[in-house]
């Protein structure tokens, strides 16, 4: 573990996994739990499929009493309460939090595309005083999707949206009217582990089912 974010709600960390990769480690005993990494797996998924710039992201199995240097006694709690699988995001090399002026300048397919996946995924955590935007190399990267509420929804059997919410930074964008690309909903919900599924309260199939409902044309 190389080091700790402590501005963010969540607390993630930054490691070095056991292929040399540097990661962003989010873990299953922060607040959002584990039903908010599975929202973020999937999301970080989806938005990528609409054209968003939304890192990669996996699935990373934590072991027990796994050594750590940096961090607090209450880090330490989070991570014995994170043993097993947790989400780990591609590390953007040299980002920085976007600016509004970074914003302002901005590719506009780039900010359509960013809008559109937001509204797929209701996302509530993009906001002017907190964009969750990145920048390196003069290019946006959209991160932080585990406040998206499309999964709550679409497992209780609910409508799509395709309006952004209320407040939220690019509110008012006209959407482009562009078809949803085919997802394959089995495929995403294959990605999800087991305990996961079990704190969302449903199944593999029902994972697939309420996703796929909710990106029928």
């Amino acid at each position: 573990m190389l080091a700790v974010f402590t501005a963010a709600s969540t607390t993630p960390a930054l490691i070095e996994t056991t292929t040399g990769t540097e990661t962003v480690l989010k873990f299953s005993g922060a607040g959002p739990g584990p039903f908010g990494l599975l929202v973020e797996l999937l999301a970080l998924k989806l938005a990528a499929a609409l054209g968003a710039p939304a890192p990669a992201a996996r699935p990373l199995w934590l072991p027990a009493g796994m050594p750590w240097t940096v961090g607090t006694d209450e880090f330490d709690g989070m991570l014995l309460r994170s043993t097993g699988w947790n989400l780990g995001i591609a590390l953007i090399p040299g980002a920085r939090p976007a600016t509004p002026e970074d914003i302002a300048a901005a590719d506009p397919a780039t900010l359509d595309a960013i809008a559109r996946a937001d509204a797929l995924l209701q996302n509530m955590d993009r906001t002017a005083q907190n964009p969750n935007l990145l920048i390196a190399d003069g290019q946006l990267h959209a991160i932080d999707y585990d406040a998206c509420l499309y999964l709550s929804r679409a497992l209780a059997g609910r409508p799509r949206s395709m309006t952004l919410p209320a407040g939220h930074l690019l509110a008012g964008r006209p959407l482009p009217p562009t078809p949803l690309p085919a997802i394959d909903a089995t495929a995403l919900a294959a990605l999800a582990p087991d305990d996961w599924l079990d704190c969302a309260s449903t199944t593999r199939d029902g994972l697939a089912a309420a996703l796929a409902a909710w990106l029928a044309p």
